[in-house]
Parts: C-alpha cells; sequence; structure tokens
C-alpha cells in the first residue's frame, strides 16, 4: 500500500511539473522566440515559432549545449525540427554531437564542407545512423518556417574549395512580419562585401555579429546596409582571442547597434509577433 501511495505521488508531481512547464512554455503562442544561447566562446542560436516549430543554428563545443538547451527547451520535448551547422569548425559543430545524440533532429543542414575535423565526420556518421534528412544550404534557399515566417539562405552560392571553413559559412537572413534577424555566422568581410554588391536587402534589426566579433568582421559599408537595431556577439568570458575585438565595437556603435554580449549578458532573448520587438529582460 506504501509503495502504491509513492508510485501515485511521483505521478502526480509528475503531472503538476509537466502542467508548469507547459503553462511557461506556452505564453506568447503567438510569438516567435529567439534565443542567443551561452555555450563559450562558440557559437549556438535556438528558435522557435508559434506552432512550436524549433530550429537549433550551431551547437558550441562541448556538452555545454544540453543544459544550455534545457534552460529554453521543456524537460520533456526530446526533438529539434532542423538543425543549421553554418560551418564545421569545433566552436560550432563540436556540441551538434551531443545535439544528435540526446535528441531526435528532423534535418540537419550545412554549407556542403568536407572539412577535416573529426568531430564533423562523427557528426556525418551519426547522421547516416539516425537517418536524419540532410541538405546543402545554398544562395536563394527559403525554408517557410511557419505561416508569415520564412528563412532565407544568404551565402554560399557554390562550395568553394578552400582550407578556411569560413569561405563556405551559411549566412541566414529570418523574417516574420517587419522583423528579420541576420545570422552571419563566422561570416568575414569578404563574406559581407559580397552580400552588398549582391544588392540583397540586409536591413535587419537583430544582426547576429560575425565571427564573434573578430576584427575581420562588421566593415562600416556592410553596417551601413545592416543598420541593425541589435548588435548579438557570442563569446567566450576572457577568451583567448581576444574577442570581441575593440575596432568592431566601435563599428557597431557608431552604426547605432545597441551590443549585446553572451559573455556579459547571458542568455540573450527576444520575442517577436512579426509587428514589433522585445529584447526580454530590457529596462
Amino acid at each position: 500500500m506504501k509503495r502504491n501511495f509513492k508510485y501515485i505521488f511521483v505521478l502526480i508531481l509528475l503531472a503538476v511539473a509537466v502542467i508548469s512547464w507547459r503553462e511557461a512554455f506556452g505564453r506568447d503562442r503567438d510569438k516567435l522566440k529567439f534565443y542567443m544561447l551561452d555555450v563559450g566562446q562558440g557559437d549556438a542560436i535556438f528558435i522557435e515559432t508559434p506552432s512550436g516549430n524549433q530550429i537549433l543554428f550551431d551547437g558550441g563545443q562541448d556538452r555545454k549545449i544540453l543544459e544550455e538547451l534545457g534552460k529554453v527547451m521543456p524537460f520533456y520535448d526530446r526533438s529539434i525540427d532542423l538543425v543549421i551547422l553554418t560551418h564545421p569548425h569545433l566552436d560550432h559543430a563540436g556540441g551538434l554531437l551531443e545535439v544528435l545524440k540526446n535528441y531526435e533532429v528532423g534535418e540537419l543542414m550545412d554549407g556542403g564542407d568536407n572539412y577535416n575535423l573529426a568531430e564533423y565526420g562523427e557528426l556525418k556518421k551519426l547522421m547516416e545512423e539516425k537517418k536524419i534528412k540532410y541538405e546543402v544550404a545554398r544562395r536563394g534557399l527559403k525554408i517557410s518556417l511557419d505561416k508569415g515566417i520564412s528563412l532565407l539562405v544568404l551565402a554560399p552560392d557554390k562550395l568553394i574549395k578552400s582550407d578556411n571553413p569560413h569561405d563556405n559559412n551559411v549566412v541566414s537572413r529570418l523574417s516574420y512580419g517587419r522583423i528579420d534577424f541576420l545570422l552571419m555566422g563566422d561570416g568575414e568581410k569578404g563574406e559581407e562585401l559580397k552580400l552588398v554588391q549582391a544588392d540583397d536587402n540586409l536591413e535587419s534589426e537583430v544582426l547576429k555579429v560575425g565571427h564573434h566579433g573578430s576584427k575581420t568582421s562588421s566593415n562600416p559599408l556592410f553596417l551601413e546596409e545592416v543598420n541593425p537595431e541589435y548588435a548579438l556577439i557570442s563569446v567566450g568570458a576572457k577568451n583567448r582571442y581576444g574577442h570581441p575585438a575593440q575596432i568592431t565595437l566601435d563599428n557597431l556603435l557608431a552604426a547605432g547597434a545597441k551590443i549585446l554580449r553572451t559573455d556579459i549578458d547571458s542568455i540573450i532573448e527576444f520575442k517577436t509577433d512579426g509587428d514589433s520587438l522585445t529584447l526580454v529582460g530590457e529596462k
């Protein structure tokens, strides 16, 4: 009898937990939620649409991604619809191994670069074992994520044979109504100038700054075209690379952007209904 009571008590606690999590994560159902996760010196962005479709850009370099996903996803949710690897460097690809091991992933997309990184080879092997759909991102590819929400791939336009994975870095623009997010991955000045010369509509409320705010990104001409209200930098505290570079910070401030950094602000969260944009926690 006592054992049965314990089981019933545990079930009640579990039911209460599920209801509580659904209530917490079910608020603002009409809004797109955008999170830049704090994975240290690396990149990871998690997006959830109003209908509950989930997209993960990159995964940092290790298991920390699981801890961060646990902060923005309910514990009972073990699936992610789309994972996009912007390029196969360890600080973007390493954590995706853990994601594929611990979540059911519907599809994985990258720039098609077979860069010789051990973790990338493991990632491709795991994709094959789990029969995860694979697609190569190419300029002009437009993905409908939800009603009125789309993701447009701006780069690369073709595979470039190079020893530098940044040359095949995936750049995309997330759009919901009047609100846009420009996601640069580790895009550098050369890629920025190509986008400007292509006469793309780059203007976006939110810019995910390329290459962790390195001096190799955020050209003033590019920033003038983007005209961001917010500039997001994913970076590890006191990292050995000196990211973000002071010249990049100066360029962003000169462009009128409010700079947000994971080493200072931790997880950065936005919500939008396609008409207005809210930075959660902004005073």
